[in-house]
């Protein structure tokens, strides 16, 4: 905030005139103080600070370069286009800079303060994450792809996981394919071993997601939900879940598995670990069957 010129002066007079150490003590230049000096000599050469303010700096007259009628119109475009300054000067060809108009549009508030996450129009369901979410059965499901530097087989593999938002319980199949068969065939292999009754399972905007998997889970009356396009972290349960997976399930492999299969074998081995044994620290160091048995008891 910028010193009051009042202040200046009386600091400068407590100071003795001393000018560096005004500047110093109100953390101004001392140039700031010579100004001021200047302006508050009286004709009597001494130093008054009344009636000492800054001159206003803000146009005696504004004129308006767009008219009320291309107001009107800049309004009525943005809204039922949504075009962007640049777009609205060239289509309705004003003689103003884009920059007018944006500022325009920003007094009119029609300028979003953030970015960019519309809802698709045609989607009733809600984005469910960690603080909204209040007992089990919300899922989130998503796709990894297991390297064979991370597996040690000599393909690519691609585990299906899938987590309970609330309490942290985690199933997941590693297969060798990425389509909707994939996720269709994960998805019903991981449902009944499932603790709860699930009711809800939100994934990303993924080609396995689409089509004939979102008409099974309609099948299995669960409701689908996508997130926004080019946002994981709106599925950052499941997310987070698959960085726990290689710190400590596939940077600990201490030998290449023989085959797929031993691989699905020691990955369900590690799930058991991670659901029944392993605390966790977005749970208050419980273990994610602990908070759904607590959740199924009351």
């Amino acid at each position: 905030m910028r010193v009051k010129p009042r202040k200046i002066i009386l600091t400068l007079k407590q100071n003795s005139l001393d000018v560096n150490k005004t500047a110093i003590d109100l953390n101004i230049h001392r140039s700031t103080v010579y100004r001021w000096i200047k302006r508050a000599r009286t004709r009597y050469g001494s130093l008054s600070s009344h009636k000492l303010k800054r001159r206003s700096t803000k146009p005696k007259s504004i004129k308006r370069v767009l008219s009320l009628p291309q107001q009107q119109e800049i309004v009525k475009l943005r809204k039922a286009k949504g075009y962007t300054a640049e777009k609205i000067v060239v289509y309705l060809n004003l003689s103003v800079c884009s920059k007018t108009v944006h500022r325009f549009l920003i007094r009119k508030r029609l300028v979003r303060q953030y970015g960019y996450h519309r809802r698709p129009r045609f989607q009733d369901t809600l984005h469910m994450h960690v603080k909204n979410t209040k007992t089990v059965g919300f899922l989130q499901m998503d796709v990894k792809y297991v390297t064979p530097e991370l597996s040690g087989l000599a393909w690519t593999c691609f585990e299906y996981g899938v987590m309970d938002i609330y309490s942290r319980y985690k199933e997941a199949r590693i297969l060798n394919h990425l389509d909707q068969d994939g996720a269709m065939s994960a998805l019903l292999d991981i449902l009944p071993n499932l603790p709860f009754k699930p009711r809800f399972i939100q994934t990303d905007n993924g080609l396995e997601f689409q089509g004939r998997f979102n008409k099974l889970t309609k099948e299995l009356n669960l409701k689908h939900h996508y997130i926004h396009k080019r946002n994981p972290n709106e599925n950052a349960v499941i997310e987070r879940s698959f960085r726990t997976d290689e710190e400590e399930f596939f940077f600990r492999l201490k030998k290449r598995p023989k085959d797929y299969d031993e691989l699905r074998k020691l990955f369900a081995e590690y799930l058991y670990d991670y659901n029944y044994k392993r605390p966790h620290l977005g749970i208050n160091l419980k273990t994610p069957y602990e908070v759904v048995a607590n959740v199924l008891s009351d």
